[in-house]
């Protein structure tokens, strides 16, 4: 299962009070482009720059993809030089990667978007849903990982950690995860794309 990054999941304080305010955001995660500002109080501002991010991450991606599907035709010379260029654009995108987490953490904040691990609880402005265990899972994963796509075995080993699992829950699931989400008014939505899996998007209306 993958690591969970620990971003805006809040859980409720000894008081029962719900939710409770995250730790104020650093910018010293890595090196932001020009323009970024991340103490900004506009929520639009913050999607746009999760956009870019989650926009380089996947060129990133595909690019070493590319990499390593030509690595073992090239000549020695250029299958070091090859591997110079893969190591670089990896360091690349872990920085982007701490960049779209920062983003992420700054724009659920402006948002007013809250989970609860503990109740299995997610608030949105005032109005809140109860989940089942694998829905808060799906919708948590998808949270940590806004703008990357993942397909339904990833969801099913790293989301769930239950690979053995039919398919078509990752499909049911995801059903009831778009209700919630569309009954809480909440401006994202998890899309999917053939060949490439499902990932969650937050849309420039608020």
């Amino acid at each position: 299962m993958r690591p969970n990054t620990g971003i805006l999941h809040t859980a409720g304080v000894p008081d029962g009070t719900f939710p409770r305010r995250a730790p104020p955001l650093t910018d010293d995660a890595s090196t932001p482009l020009e323009g970024e500002h991340i103490e900004t109080t506009d929520w639009e501002d913050a999607r746009h720059w999760m956009s870019i991010y989650g926009d380089l991450l996947e060129f990133k991606r595909g690019v070493l993809d590319r990499i390593r599907l030509d690595l073992a035709k090239l000549p020695p010379v250029a299958r070091d030089a090859a591997r110079h260029d893969f190591q670089l654009i990896a360091g690349q995108m872990e920085g982007y990667e701490k960049r779209l987490e920062l983003w992420n953490q700054r724009l659920r904040e402006l948002n007013g978007l809250w989970l609860d691990p503990d109740g299995r609880m997610i608030r949105y402005q005032g109005r809140e849903a109860a989940l089942t265990i694998r829905e808060f899972q799906l919708l948590q994963f998808l949270l940590d990982h806004p703008y990357r796509f993942f397909s339904v075995t990833e969801i099913l080993g790293e989301a769930w950690g239950e690979p053995t699992l039919f398919p078509e829950e990752v499909r049911n699931y995801v059903r009831r995860v778009r209700k919630v989400i569309a009954a809480l008014k909440i401006p994202c939505e998890v899309v999917n794309r053939p060949g490439r899996g499902y990932s969650l998007e937050f849309r420039g209306d608020k």
